[in-house]
């Protein structure tokens, strides 16, 4: 059975192996040596990640599974959700954060001692382009209130 590295983290991780995704580069580097495996929960923060770590990877002793070399934990631009917005449901407070990252930690640390944990931090955001986006994106978003949609359904019901 080949080595393993475990991807886990949240949408940012779960998209990785899309095309040009990080994920997706890391297989095809490893392709012949080491399989690649995908943990990825889109919307998920530390506080959900840290209910289901024990569930999602194999068991230590489970089949005689050998430890992965490498697991990867990539949480955060959940949990950095502005708390007073739309993602609040999703927003994890700083000290909390750390706590639940070194719970996380722990937790494969105890299942797999010898194995690598490599914590990526969440992508920067532009503020500036962000703040400029979004009355550009409101702009665009009450256009489509005043397009007539067109039935594709209805079309290819009676098309077919």
């Amino acid at each position: 059975m080949r080595p393993k590295i475990y991807l886990f983290g949240d949408s940012i991780t779960e998209e990785s192996f899309g095309d040009g995704g990080w994920g997706a580069s890391l297989a095809n580097h490893f392709s012949r040596t080491v399989d690649v495996v995908l943990r990825g929960y889109s919307g998920y923060n530390t506080r959900w990640a840290l209910k289901v770590v024990d569930r999602v990877f194999p068991e230590a002793e489970s089949s005689g599974a050998a430890a992965p070399l490498a697991v990867t934990v990539f949480f955060g631009a959940n949990d950095a959700c502005l708390p007073d917005r739309y993602g609040a449901f999703q927003h994890v407070p700083l000290d909390e954060y750390k706590r639940n990252l070194h719970s996380i930690v722990a937790s494969l640390k105890k299942r797999w001692p010898s194995t690598l944990i490599l914590l990526i931090t969440p992508p920067p955001i532009d503020e500036v382009q962000r703040i400029r986006y979004c009355p550009t994106f409101s702009i665009y978003f009450g256009l489509l209130d005043s397009i007539a949609p067109y039935d594709l359904y209805y079309t290819c019901l009676n098309w077919c």
